[in-house]
């Protein structure tokens, strides 16, 4: 069963980088996928995006993200997210971000993020 866009990226957020998940990489992450970000654009297979994430992970014993927005529209979902982390320095980091990704057939074949900021989004009541 192909997940929808929205499951593709809750679970690439809630399951792959928050329980750790690696084995997950290719039923989430199209081979090869595109990483936007101001000013450059790469293109990484899919051994290149295991790598990433495991340095990512091995640099942060903990590392979690929560979802604070989600917008939906096709392929396209965007997240705000935030963020918490502890570095292998035993520093931490509270930061948050905003990502857009196009899913096609299942995978994140596209992804589109800037520098995440110090801080976490905060919560209105105005929705």
């Amino acid at each position: 069963m192909t997940r929808t866009p929205v499951q593709v990226v809750d679970t690439y957020l809630d399951v792959l980088y928050n329980q750790r998940r690696l084995d997950l990489v290719p039923e989430l992450i199209a081979d090869p996928t595109w990483r936007h970000a101001p000013g450059e654009v790469k293109q990484l297979s899919l051994a290149q995006s295991m790598e990433r994430l495991g340095k990512l992970l091995d640099l942060c014993p903990v590392l979690r993200f929560e979802t604070a927005v989600r917008v939906v529209e096709g392929p396209l979902v965007t997240v705000a997210w935030n963020g918490w982390s502890t570095q292998t320095s035993g520093k931490s980091y509270t930061m948050s971000g905003i990502e857009i990704f196009r899913v096609m057939d299942g995978r994140i074949v596209e992804i589109w993020n800037s520098r995440e900021a110090a801080g976490l989004w905060q919560a209105t009541q105005t929705f």
